[in-house]
C-alpha cells in the first residue's frame, strides 16, 4: 500500500518514532536553545568557556612547576644517595691503579706517517705539447696521484720484532702510509734499528739506528719530524 507514492512500510516508523526523536532533541539535548539564545546569553557562554580554558592552563602550569614537599626523611635519603655517589666517584678515580707500562718495564713506541714515492714519475711538458692541449689542461708539470706502499722493518737489540707493509691512504692511494706499534722492554740501554722502503723496491730508502737508554715507566717514541727525519723523541 502506498500514500502519495511512498510505501506505508517507510511511513509507519516515521510517524511512530519521529515525534519521539523530536521530543528527545528538545527536552534532553535542549536543541531549542541554539535558536532561542539572545546575544547577551551567547556572550556570557563565550566568556565562561574562555574562563574555563584559562583556569585549565593555570592548573597545568602550577602542576608542572610545583615542587615536592621536602620532608626530613626525603632530605636524609637524598643526602645518603649524594654521599654514595661522591664516594663511588672517588673510589673509581683511584682504583684500580692504572699503570701505563708493565711493572719494571718501559715503552718504545713506533709512530710513523710518511708518503711513499709516486708509482709513475711526474711529466714535464714542453711548450709545443702544452699548446696541443685544451686551455684547462695546460699544466707544465703533471704528476700521477698513486703512491707506493711503504715497508717498515724494526729491530730491537739485533732481533727483528716488527715487519709491516702499510698501503697509502685515500681512494686514489695518494695519501700517507702510517705505522703504530708499542714495545715493552726492560730498563737499560737498547739498540734500535729501523728500515723503510718507500719506492716499491727492495733496497732501503731510509734507515735509522741509535742506542737509547730507557728507565722504568719511561716511554720513548720513534717518529718522523716535518722534514722527514727519523728520530727518538
Amino acid at each position: 500500500m502506498e500514500i502519495y507514492g511512498v510505501s506505508i512500510f517507510y511511513l509507519v516508523p516515521l510517524l511512530v518514532f519521529g515525534p519521539l526523536v523530536v521530543w528527545v532533541l528538545f527536552k534532553v539535548f535542549r536543541i531549542q536553545s541554539l535558536f532561542t539564545l539572545t546575544d547577551e546569553e551567547r556572550e556570557l557562554r563565550r566568556k565562561h568557556r574562555a574562563l574555563v580554558a584559562i583556569q585549565n592552563i593555570e592548573s597545568a602550569k602550577s602542576a608542572r612547576f610545583k615542587r615536592p614537599k621536602l620532608t626530613p626523611l626525603r632530605i636524609l635519603g637524598q643526602g645518603v644517595l649524594y654521599a654514595l655517589f661522591i664516594v663511588g666517584i672517588g673510589a673509581f678515580s683511584n682504583w684500580p691503579a692504572y699503570e701505563q707500562t708493565a711493572p719494571g718495564m718501559g715503552q718504545i713506541k713506533l709512530s710513523l706517517t710518511l708518503l711513499g714515492k709516486r708509482v709513475e714519475p711526474c711529466i714535464i711538458r714542453t711548450r709545443e705539447e702544452l699548446m696541443k692541449l685544451a686551455p684547462n689542461m695546460r699544466r707544465a708539470k703533471s704528476c700521477p696521484r698513486e703512491r707506493w706502499p711503504v715497508d717498515a722493518v724494526f729491530m730491537l737489540d739485533g732481533v727483528e720484532v716488527y715487519r709491516q707493509t702499510a698501503k697509502p691512504a685515500g681512494l686514489s692511494s695518494d695519501g700517507p702510509s702510517s705505522f703504530y706499534e708499542t714495545f715493552f722492554v726492560g730498563e737499560g740501554e737498547h739498540r734500535v734499528h729501523l728500515t723503510l722502503v718507500d719506492d716499491g723496491g727492495q733496497a732501503p730508502t731510509k734507515t735509522f739506528e741509535q742506542t737509547v737508554r730507557l728507565k722504568v715507566g719511561q716511554a720513548l717514541a720513534i717518529t718522523m719530524d716535518h722534514e722527514g727525519r727519523v728520530g727518538v723523541y
